[in-house]
């Protein structure tokens, strides 16, 4: 499913999580520089969250974590978090803690499609992911069973995460919309065992959009890994710094003015092209540029947040079938192999080997039929 899609690009989108769900009772003990300007946090009554218990452990002070926005270096975001995690800059987790807990980037994808063939044409040649959207049992069936099944993965369990899809709805309501749209939201929770007895829950975000003219959908989902005996408290610490995930006010302030701006472009391009139709009296031309207009509005806002869903669609690719990406040194040429491996040697054919002994040159192999074997620099 990396797939299964897209989202991503969804990616996909990814979506940006949260909005302001009130805290519980105990308000989480914030380390120095990590409050917002003019930010004031609200408290409210323990959630009831089933089947997990969702009251914060008591006994472990929590902290907030800032995330910053890449695009505009502002801080986008904080969550609390047990003060024994340590946030990592760059690599494959985001949090690392005690007892093996680990929590992996958030991942994920977006497609768009219309009622109309040819606005889906438009969107494939423009390099968008155009797919009918899929529901979150059918994501799960055709991308996470499948490569759960391949590495002897087992689902323990599964369950909707109903309070959280409401965080992402709230959230997302705040978000500047060029045009109105019906968005839903699912969550659902998938617990996982290894054969180690390592222990994963994957926390699966799914969303639809329907406008007039089509809509767009989408994944993310993060991933939290633990020692089976740390597994059910950093869980529960988790999922709590999710739904008590606080969004900064002026990050908010300055993306909704941008998507403002993109789509008040947008109209003004329109407004010249209608007047441009009107001077000629091309009705076949009008009613494309309709559609051209109403297509930059609706899209206007979800491409600005999606500029780097394209990369999380192929890592999702990548992740779900157990690829990787090397290129070769001379030419910067990419191909996909598959992943596990220290060195990647390829001939003019195409073949490959893979190898973790770095004194291996197969060039120098005796059993390789004479072949000349260039050693591809892994790019993931």
């Amino acid at each position: 499913m990396k797939a299964v899609i897209s989202l991503f690009s969804f990616v996909l989108l990814s979506i940006f999580f949260t909005a302001c769900f009130q805290g519980n009772k105990e308000q989480p003990n914030v380390g120095d520089g990590d409050n917002f300007e003019n930010y004031s946090y609200e408290e409210n009554e323990a959630v009831n969250y089933e089947p997990i218990d969702n009251q914060m452990a008591k006994n472990d002070a929590m902290k907030y974590f800032n995330t910053i926005d890449s695009r505009n270096g502002i801080v986008m975001s904080r969550i609390p978090l047990p003060s024994s995690w340590q946030k990592q800059n760059g690599g494959d987790y985001l949090y690392t803690g005690p007892n093996g807990i680990k929590i992996h980037g958030e991942r994920g994808g977006s497609f768009i499609f219309s009622k109309d063939p040819q606005m889906n044409q438009m969107y494939q040649q423009s390099g968008m992911q155009v797919q009918l959207p899929k529901s979150i049992e059918q994501v799960i069936n055709e991308g996470f069973m499948e490569y759960a099944d391949k590495i002897n993965r087992k689902l323990v369990r599964k369950y909707p995460m109903p309070q959280i899809a409401a965080w992402d709805k709230q959230f997302d309501d705040q978000l500047y919309k060029s045009m109105p749209s019906q968005k839903t939201f699912t969550v659902m929770g998938l617990e996982w065992r290894d054969p180690d007895g390592t222990s994963f829950l994957t926390i699966l975000h799914h969303f639809v959009s329907y406008d007039q003219y089509g809509g767009y959908w989408g994944i993310t989902y993060s991933v939290l890994e633990a020692s089976e005996g740390a597994f059910d408290q950093a869980k529960t610490q988790y999922i709590n710094g999710l739904l008590n995930q606080q969004i900064n006010p002026q990050w908010l302030q300055a993306v909704n003015q941008k998507d403002m701006q993109i789509a008040q472009q947008s109209n003004a391009a329109h407004q010249q092209r209608m007047a441009n139709i009107k001077s000629f009296g091309d009705q076949n031309t009008a009613r494309f540029n309709d559609r051209m207009a109403a297509m930059d509005q609706n899209m206007a806002s979800w491409r600005a947040n999606q500029a780097a869903s394209d990369r999380n669609q192929e890592q999702f690719v990548d992740y779900i079938y157990g690829n990787t990406n090397v290129s070769d040194p001379n030419t910067g040429q990419t191909y996909k192999v598959e992943a596990g491996a220290n060195q990647y040697w390829m001939n003019n054919q195409g073949e490959y080997i893979k190898s973790d002994n770095s004194l291996y040159n197969p060039n120098l192999d005796q059993n390789i039929n004479n072949q000349t074997w260039t050693e591809y620099e892994e790019q993931n």
